[in-house]
């Protein structure tokens, strides 16, 4: 006999023996006891946590011709035909290779018919979020009013995937992952029926790489088993699955809790060494890590036997929670970046550095700050405090003048702006000579300023439609070519004015224009994908967007009189040209009719 795989070989049979779903399997076995039975039903959950395998017992049971306790009794006639696949009255059917509507109108036509051995006929739909939109519509009012012996069983393992319409129409169950315990429990059973000897913490490492799936599990079990058929070994597990070994996650975690990178490091690069991926190193630290803060802090209510480490309860009993937090933080962030790069390494070490660094408290930081200030702040706090004296004083007297207009006289308008020319506030070296250092840098930007709009000015006076038109065109090349970080400049530059020499580009924030003027690199590399886009050399010269409009509108008044003679010389060039058309056009119907009729024909203007 061929050999069958494990998963396949210990499907379950019965609904007792389907592991982890206690609440699923007393409900679907109380219905079939009471004679309570639905139309239709959706499983939902997870892969491998036994959806398709309850569908099957359901539907064997609906058909049981001997029911023991709501339980299928797995020896009549009708249960051995479903066991071997061959009842026609249980139809399983794959959603995926059959999702069209035509599978479904078919459905609908062969559902009036009775069962033909059976008490029910049982549709079975696998992975129904397969099917297209059409093909729900189609299922939809069958789903809701199917004749009174027939029952649909839905599974899939994407809910959000079914329409509301469908999930309305039907009783859902939402199969749960499976825990480790439940799957350890079940690869003993297996193994010890199999006769085959077992690790316990090799069937540890097999449950949590299995994440909750009994299939899974049981895949990687027969993996197990074909590289070694005699038994289940913890280090062929390790190699097996890619999990790195609990003693060196331990001694991992306990160099990264010490704040002692190097051993750490380590560690880690001898479990790489033997097989272990960045991603099981890390979904292994997130684990340990979390039963650590569990047991520490548990008091005792959490059995702590499952380390391998010598007195490790004791060496992380002192450790503070907020250790703990920042470390699973931080690994599930190097996890998600993991996803996004072909260097899996780069991000395991990045985070096995950062978690064994003490963390800086910041409030502490702010705390000193604040306890010693720097002495320009209590001098600057002075002179705030003296100017605000000198505005209360300027104003009493401004009110008291203006409630007595009568007795005022030229020594009091005298004294009030003596008063007022005296009490300027004064400024100090280091302000005078900071004040003194920015004026310089405003005229330098001034002068930068004039020239670069003498340059723009320059391509504005020979500026055309076409060159513009051109470089407009290459725009969408430009992004094919250009890296992430450099595509990024292309979303705020935009061609605004074009000659035969340049090109004017105004860009959206001063900052980018700051930034794109000084890189010439970038602009190099700029400018020789525009010459080979557009087969022609431009020069680039940059504008600010909010600049833009005032240099284009000095630039129309200042050579208003030149662009209106240009303008006009351009229209007669247009009216000429079309005069001489309409001459040419006029001396061919002539010559036309000439040949046409000879000399009686006679011309007039």
């Amino acid at each position: 006999m061929a050999y069958q795989a494990l998963y396949r070989k210990w499907r379950p049979g019965t609904f007792d023996s389907v592991v982890g779903q206690p609440a699923i399997t007393d409900t679907l076995k109380n219905a079939i006891k009471r004679n309570t039975i639905s139309h239709a039903f959706l499983f939902a959950g997870p892969r491998g946590t036994g959806k398709t395998s309850c569908a099957k017992i359901f539907a064997k049971a609906l058909n049981c011709t001997n029911l023991q306790d709501g339980e299928p009794c797995n020896e009549c006639e009708n249960c051995k035909a479903a066991d071997a696949g061959s009842m026609p009255d249980i139809m399983e059917i794959d959603a995926a290779s059959n999702n069209g509507v035509d599978e479904i109108r078919d459905i609908r036509d062969k559902v009036k018919y009775a069962p033909t051995q059976g008490k029910y006929k049982v549709y079975i739909i696998d992975e129904v979020h397969m099917l297209s939109m059409g093909a729900f519509n189609a299922l939809l009012k069958t789903l809701e009013e199917p004749p009174e012996h027939v029952v649909f069983i839905l599974a899939t393992t994407e809910l959000q995937k079914v329409p509301a319409t469908v999930i309305s129409r039907t009783q859902r169950y939402n199969f749960k992952r499976i825990s480790k315990a439940d799957l350890e429990q079940r690869m003993k059973y297996i193994l010890d029926q199999e006769k085959i000897k077992y690790d316990e913490k090799a069937l540890a490492v097999i449950a949590q790489v299995a994440d909750g799936g009994m299939r899974d599990a049981l895949s990687i079990l027969d993996q197990l088993l074909s590289y070694e058929k005699g038994s289940v070994n913890y280090d062929n597990a390790l190699k097996i699955t890619g999990f790195a070994a609990r003693e060196n996650i331990e001694k991992i975690l306990l160099a990264l809790l010490s704040e002692d990178a190097g051993a750490a490091l380590k560690e880690t690069q001898s479990a790489l060494a033997d097989g272990a991926s960045s991603k099981n190193i890390l979904d292994e630290l997130v684990d340990l890590a979390t039963n650590s803060l569990m047991i520490s802090k548990a008091n005792g209510a959490v059995d702590d036997n499952s380390f391998l480490t010598k007195d490790f309860s004791q060496k992380i009993s002192q450790i503070p929670s907020a250790r703990y937090f920042r470390l699973i933080t931080l690994a599930n962030n190097a996890l998600n970046d993991l996803r996004y790069t072909n260097q899996q390494q780069i991000p395991l070490e990045v985070f096995l550095v950062e978690a064994s660094q003490k963390e800086e408290p910041q409030t502490q930081v702010a705390t000193q700050s604040a306890n010693q200030p720097a002495p320009a702040n209590n001098d600057l706090q002075a002179e705030i405090a003296a100017l605000k004296k000198q505005v209360v004083d300027l104003t009493q007297q401004v009110n008291n003048l203006t409630q007595s207009p009568k007795t005022f006289d030229k020594d009091h308008v005298f004294h009030l702006d003596s008063t007022k020319k005296n009490n300027k506030p004064q400024q100090t070296r280091a302000e005078a000579a900071e004040t003194k250092a920015k004026k310089k840098p405003v005229k330098r930007i001034k002068e930068s300023d004039q020239q670069n709009r003498k340059r723009v000015y320059q391509v504005l006076e020979n500026a055309t439609r076409e060159d513009l038109t051109r470089i407009k065109n290459v725009w969408p090349d430009l992004q094919s070519v250009l890296a992430v970080s450099e595509r990024a400049l292309l979303d705020v530059l935009e061609p605004v004015a074009a000659s035969p020499e340049q090109v004017v580009m105004k860009c959206k924030y001063a900052l980018w224009f700051e930034k794109a003027s000084s890189d010439s690199d970038l602009l190099d590399k700029l400018t020789g994908y525009i010459e080979k886009f557009a087969k022609h050399s431009y020069g680039i010269v940059l504008v600010p967007d909010n600049d833009w409009l005032e240099v284009r509108k000095e630039f129309v008044q200042s050579h208003k009189e030149e662009l209106l003679a240009k303008k006009k010389k351009k229209i007669e060039a247009i009216q000429e040209e079309k005069n001489d058309a309409q001459s040419e056009a006029d001396s061919k119907i002539i010559d036309k009719a000439k040949d046409l009729f000879g000399d009686a024909v006679h011309i007039k203007d």
